[in-house]
C-alpha cells in the first residue's frame, strides 16, 4: 500500500489535477460551475484544449448594438454593453474536453480572459498523462 501522500500539481477554475487522478468540472459554463467528476489517471485517454467562438451570433449582437448607439442615453448605454459581449463572442472562450475510456466529458468552458487556467491544466494533464511538455501556443 502507498502511503505517499497526493500532490496537486495544477487547481483552478477547471479542476484539480494530481499526481493520481484529475477532479474535472464537465458541463461548466460562463455562470453555471458544473459538476466535479474525479477520475483516477488510468482512465483518462486524453485531453484537449480548443477556443469556442460564436462569429454569427456576435456579428448579429454587434449589429443590435452600434443601432443602439446614438439613441440615447439609456440605448447608448445598452449599445455599448452590447458590443463588449459582441467582443467576447469573438475573442472567444477557452474550452476544456477530457476523454475517459469509453467515453467524451461534457467541455467545460472558461470566461474568455481564462485561457491561461485552461492551459495549464491541460499542460499539467497532458504531462502528467504522457510524460512530457506539451508545445507552447
Amino acid at each position: 500500500m502507498d502511503h505517499q501522500t497526493e500532490q496537486t500539481l495544477v487547481q483552478n477554475g477547471f479542476g484539480t489535477v494530481t499526481d493520481r487522478r484529475v477532479i474535472y468540472f464537465q458541463s461548466k459554463g460562463w455562470i453555471r460551475g458544473g459538476s466535479g467528476e474525479e477520475i483516477p489517471l488510468q482512465f483518462v485517454t486524453s485531453v484537449r484544449l480548443d477556443i469556442s467562438r460564436h462569429l454569427l451570433v456576435a456579428s448579429l449582437v454587434l449589429a443590435f448594438g452600434f443601432a443602439f448607439v446614438g439613441l440615447g442615453d439609456e440605448a447608448e448605454f445598452l449599445g455599448l454593453i452590447l458590443i463588449a459581449y459582441a467582443g467576447l463572442l469573438i475573442w472567444g472562450s477557452p474550452m476544456v474536453v477530457v476523454t475517459m475510456v469509453g467515453r467524451d466529458l461534457n467541455a467545460a468552458i472558461g470566461l474568455s480572459w481564462k485561457r491561461g487556467e485552461a492551459s495549464a491544466f491541460v499542460g499539467q494533464l497532458r504531462t502528467r498523462l504522457f510524460g512530457h511538455k506539451p508545445p507552447a501556443d
